[in-house]
């Protein structure tokens, strides 16, 4: 008597028949299976994938491609694992593109295709949340997708669904949170919300800019995408700041989708969100580009409108002091018409930032404001430059100069991210976020090579004060000057919006600067002030000045700075003018992207 070789509707004989075809393919090398197991190949050869949980079948399925292939169609055509291919949808829909599968082997999965349906996806957009303008770190950035249904046209597109990929970092903050984001001690995982609640998190809450791209996608390609989102519940994998992050995880979902498309091996050790945007941009997968302005944005761009006179009185609108100030009831029925509307958008951010509702508030004012009549014109917000056009966040740097009369000659590498004369487009504007900074000089006189300078990490982050708001400026820097020696600077201060040429920005800091810090300490305390303009966008300029008192010496000195830069598409030229009490120091540098 023979065994049966069928037994509910699957064929013994048919898996070992597939499993026949997979292999004469090799089907456990091609570019869509490691796609689709998120697998990397190490320095040794051999592969590795960083996703945990219950998303792998074979015991070694993380490392070995071909097991788990094996394993996946013994799962998947095993009469007793019955309807693995709902769990494994985008595994199943893959193979049986590539595999001659016979009908009578495929599941029906009613329930899968039910939620699809109502999901309505066949189109996929990749959202860049930019940085918020009074932050300088948010100008790392964040990146999402957003998976739309056609059929939610207009405003509608709110009712999409946003997949966003983080880190489970509970309430630790401070030095835990930065170590063990940085050593990847959190697990990190895909999630997903209505588009909506994205806005309110990123563009009201945080006041960032969304910038949204449409992916060149099919919808087959889309679906594959949702299907593979689907077999990775349950799963995570160790979320590293510097790159295994968000975005990177949405350059790899983006390669299922796309397995022809190389997107994750040009970023290694570092995975900035701009970045990957581009690397999906040069890759032909960006089919158009969308700015949702944050409340933030408006309201700034109401504020720079108002005059000298409207300001103060819009003080008093908020107080509720308009009937009875001067300020406010001296100003044209215009004056007052615009206060009223830049008091009803600061409402509009204090609702969100408070997590309270003003209707009473803003129902007064509106009123107010509809007794005036139509007498303004509408707010105009000059788009930003897009973030594709932003400079390259790691560059070298080729120099030339003098310090006391000694020439040298300068080779500078900077990993990221941007300095102050840098073009800031899409970055959060006069502020610095540098980070891995080598500055190395060779002096012809001494005919050798020194390291000048080592920069760690450097931050300066301005926010203009306003009638309404006094927010902090601050700076910290972290490195070795000169060669070894460590030191830590730091300042806090306020800053100042001027209407002069295109932008510009003044701030004041109290500073303390700490050099040679493994042998005597010689701190410094001191103001600084820094005069930034923006003439055009190509060309920008700064004029800084110290004063600081040596502590151990018990001396004054002064330090004062010129620097101007221009940039042309991803050239940059920049010419620094620098005097420290007697001494005088200039360069010339000729700023290029670097390749990677």
């Amino acid at each position: 008597m023979t065994a049966p070789l069928f037994a509910w509707g699957f064929s013994l004989q048919d898996t070992a028949l597939y499993k026949e075809q997979a292999l004469a393919k090799n089907l456990d090398q091609s570019t869509a299976w490691l796609k689709l197991g998120h697998y990397r190949k190490n320095l040794s050869g051999n592969f590795n994938s960083p996703i945990r949980g219950n998303f792998f079948i074979a015991s070694e399925g993380s490392k070995d491609p071909r097991a788990e292939l094996l394993a996946t169609l013994d799962l998947l055509f095993d009469a007793k694992t019955s309807k693995s291919q709902c769990r494994y949808l985008a595994r199943t829909s893959w193979l049986k593109s590539v595999l001659d599968i016979k009908a009578g082997d495929l599941e029906d999965c009613p329930e899968r295709k039910d939620w699809k349906a109502q999901l309505g996806a066949s189109e996929a957009y990749l959202i860049f949340a930019a940085s918020d303008l009074s932050s300088a770190p948010s100008s790392f950035g964040h990146t999402f997708l957003r998976l739309h249904n056609p059929k939610n046209t207009g405003q509608l597109d709110l009712l999409d669904y946003g997949i966003n990929y983080a880190a489970f970092t509970g309430t630790e903050g401070g030095a835990l949170y930065a170590l063990k984001g940085i050593f990847g001690y959190y697990p990190g995982s895909y999630s997903m919300l209505p588009y909506h609640q994205k806005i309110q998190e990123y563009s009201n809450l945080e006041g960032r800019d969304l910038w949204e791209y449409k992916l060149n996608l099919t919808p087959q390609q889309v679906e594959l995408m949702i299907d593979h989102l689907l077999e990775l519940e349950g799963s995570f994998a160790p979320y590293y700041f510097a790159d295994e992050n968000c975005s990177s995880q949405m350059l790899e979902l983006i390669e299922v989708a796309s397995p022809a498309s190389d997107l994750t091996s040009q970023f290694h050790a570092m995975a900035i969100p701009l970045d990957t945007l581009k690397a999906v941009a040069n890759a032909g997968l960006i089919g158009g580009e969308k700015l949702r302005t944050s409340l933030q944005t408006e309201w700034r761009a109401r504020y720079a409108k108002l005059n000298f006179s409207e300001r103060p009185a819009l003080r008093s609108v908020l107080l509720k002091e308009q009937d009875t100030n001067k300020n406010y009831l001296e100003l044209s029925k215009k004056e007052k018409a615009e206060t009223l509307e830049a008091a009803l958008s600061y409402l509009s951010i204090r609702e969100y930032r408070d997590q309270k509702e003003y209707n009473d508030e803003k129902y007064k004012l509106s009123v107010a404001r509809a007794k005036l009549g139509a007498i303004t014109e509408p707010v105009t917000i000059t788009p930003p430059k897009s973030p594709l056009l932003s400079p390259a966040t790691a560059a070298f740097y080729l120099g030339y100069g003098q310090n006391d009369q000694q020439d040298y000659f300068q080779f500078k590498f900077r990993r990221g991210f941007h300095d102050l004369l840098s073009d800031d487009s899409g970055l959060a504007p006069f502020s610095q976020l540098n980070f891995f900074v080598f500055d190395v000089r060779y002096t012809p006189t001494r005919q050798n090579w020194d390291l000048n300078q080592f920069v760690f990490l450097s931050i300066l982050s301005t926010s203009p004060w306003t009638q309404l708001e006094k927010p902090i400026s601050w700076s910290l820097e972290v490195g070795t000057e000169p060669k070894l020696n460590p030191y830590v600077n730091g300042g806090i201060g306020a800053s100042f919006d001027l209407p002069l040429m295109k932008a510009t920005r003044w701030s004041l800091f109290a500073v303390s600067e700490n050099s040679y810090l493994t042998d005597i300490a010689q701190p410094y305390l001191g103001a600084k002030s820094m005069f930034m303009m923006k003439w055009v966008d190509q060309f920008r300029t700064l004029f800084q000045s110290e004063y600081l008192y040596s502590t151990t010496q018990g001396e004054f000195h002064w330090n004062h700075l010129v620097a101007g830069s221009f940039s042309y598409r991803k050239i940059e030229i920049r010419a620094e003018a620098e005097r420290k009490d007697t001494v005088d120091q200039w360069g010339l540098s000729l700023i290029l992207p670097a390749p990677f």
